[in-house]
C-alpha cells in the first residue's frame, strides 16, 4: 500500500474509490523568538521565586506531618510496651496463684490441719435425717406445729 501524502482520505460508500480530499493542507509559518511579546526577566524571576517558596512551604508542611506522625507512633509504642509488661506481670501472678491454690487445696494438707489444729476426727457412725416431702406438709403446717412428731418447734 502506497501513501500519497499526508492528507486523509475520504471514504464514501456511494463511490467505490478512495479520493484525496479536494481541500489541501495549508502551511502556517510561525514567527521567530523575537515575534513574541516582550517578557520582563524580573517577572520570570518572580515566578521562579514564587514556585520555590510554594515548594518550600509544601516540604515544611509534609515534614511537620511526618514529625507529628512519628511522635504519635512513639507514644503509642510506649503505651503498648507498658501494656505488655503489665500483662506479663499479670501472667506471672496468675501462675504463682495457681501454684499456691494447688498447694493450699491439697486434700492431705486439709486433713492434717483439721486433725492437728482443730482436733477433728472422722465420724465413727453416720446419722441420716429424713425430711418430709414438700407436698406432704406445707410451710404453714410446719410453723403451727400441726404435724405432730415430725417437726420439733424451735421456739
Amino acid at each position: 500500500m502506497a501513501y500519497r501524502g499526508n492528507a486523509a482520505y475520504q471514504l464514501d460508500f456511494e463511490q467505490q474509490a478512495w479520493e484525496i480530499p479536494a481541500r489541501g493542507l495549508s502551511v502556517h509559518e510561525g514567527g521567530a523568538t523575537g515575534a513574541r511579546p516582550h517578557v520582563d526577566p524580573m517577572a520570570d524571576l518572580f515566578a521562579v521565586a514564587k514556585a520555590v517558596i510554594v515548594l518550600t512551604v509544601m516540604l515544611f508542611v509534609l515534614g511537620g506531618a511526618r514529625v507529628a506522625l512519628t511522635a504519635q507512633t512513639v507514644s503509642v509504642l510506649k503505651e503498648v510496651s507498658v501494656a505488655e509488661s503489665t500483662l506479663a506481670g499479670a501472667y506471672d501472678t496468675r501462675t504463682e496463684l495457681r501454684v499456691e491454690r494447688s498447694a493450699l487445696s491439697s486434700a492431705d494438707r486439709i486433713q492434717r490441719i483439721a486433725t492437728e489444729n482443730y482436733g477433728m476426727v472422722y465420724a465413727s457412725e453416720v446419722e441420716t435425717l429424713v425430711l418430709p416431702q414438700a407436698s406432704e406438709t406445707s410451710a404453714d403446717d410446719a410453723q403451727s406445729g400441726a404435724v405432730a412428731g415430725d417437726v420439733d418447734s424451735m421456739a
